[in-house]
């Protein structure tokens, strides 16, 4: 089974300023088409970053995690790169509006698609490329233009693939010359796991928020989220390692430990947790990045945030109580 693959922009450098007045505010937009839908038109969607303001010289500006892989917000893995097509282009923000001009590059992608039904990779490639181009000098505000720095394919290997799918991030760069200003884009293809993991501020346990279905809460009723949304390694260790067998139970949408098979814990949707899909390898005790305190309840089982006082509610009866590993998991705000 291919792992779940994000791409996104990840960075950028300013090495030159453009030739527009005052400090710059550049914008990047990723066309992205998954070639593998169903014909005759493939899926496409324009993904936008920016603009960032204050922008000088000589200075390297994150961005805002946005996968533009999963082009219906759904996960997915990408095991052939040449059935993917992400062209980016790099604005110039002055008085045009950035959001307008996402949106028209998304249609003229879907009329570039649609001319070149049947045709190959490359052909396809070409007229985005042109199409892309004249749209991104669309008038979109005035008395000053937006103005365009330059628009390139993006293409990620099957080794980049390879090497994203253990949890370490391919890094891909482009650099874009023009209207005077001189930059390099990063960005990263990476499997970050599953996402749509969140904390609930009634019982405080790890849940899976990814569908209508908001799971059994043991402070009664569903489930509610707050605050990041996690991702979470599955099938196999991270490159920060992490303990095997957390699983999803679909009873009440819980993350808990499933490695005592004589002692599943209780779960709020009756009797004990019931296991299904992915198996879970959490890290935990370690030096990266991510948000720490998840701990394991000794009395029912499930994965909950430690860190504060209030310790949440049990099915097993009173507050959640910890024991073992102190997990600490990437998530996105």
């Amino acid at each position: 089974m291919s792992a779940v693959i994000y791409a996104t922009l990840d960075h950028f450098r300013c090495h030159t300023e453009t030739d527009e007045v005052g400090t710059d505010e550049p914008y990047v937009i990723v066309t992205s088409v998954d070639l593998e839908t169903p014909s005759p038109v493939p899926n496409s969607r324009a993904y936008r970053y920016g603009p960032f303001p204050d922008v000088d010289a000589q200075e390297t500006h994150p961005a805002k995690f946005q996968s533009f892989w999963g082009l219906k917000g759904e996960e997915r893995a990408l095991p052939n790169p040449d059935s993917a097509i992400f062209i980016v282009s790099l604005m110039e923000n002055d008085n045009g509006d950035a959001e307008n001009l996402r949106g028209i590059i998304a249609l003229s992608a879907t009329g570039a698609l649609s001319a070149t039904i049947g045709a190959d990779r490359a052909t396809r490639v070409d007229r985005l490329m042109q199409d892309i181009n004249s749209a991104m000098g669309t008038v979109t505000g005035a008395p000053n233009f937006d103005d365009k720095i330059g628009i390139q394919e993006l293409r990620f290997t099957a080794d980049d693939i390879a090497l994203a799918e253990t949890g370490r991030p391919a890094p891909r760069n482009l650099r874009f010359q023009g209207d005077g200003g001189d930059y390099t884009l990063r960005f990263v293809a990476v499997n970050r796991g599953q996402a749509a993991w969140r904390f609930c501020f009634r019982c405080h346990s790890m849940y899976f928020d990814g569908g209508p279905n908001r799971g059994k809460c043991p402070a009664g009723g569903s489930h509610a989220a707050a605050g990041f949304t996690f991702y979470l390694p599955h099938e196999h260790a991270g490159p920060l390692g992490g303990q095997p067998d957390w699983r999803f139970c679909n009873k009440c949408f819980a993350m808990y430990w499933s490695g005592d098979p004589a002692n599943q814990g209780q779960c709020p949707g009756g009797g004990v947790h019931t296991a299904q899909g992915y198996n879970f390898f959490l890290p935990h005790d370690h030096n990266g990045s991510g948000q720490d305190q998840w701990r394991f309840c000794i009395k029912c089982r499930v994965m909950f945030w430690n860190g504060e006082a209030n310790k949440g509610v049990c099915r097993g009866g009173g507050k959640h109580e910890a024991q073992g590993f102190n997990f600490k998991l990437d998530y996105t705000v």
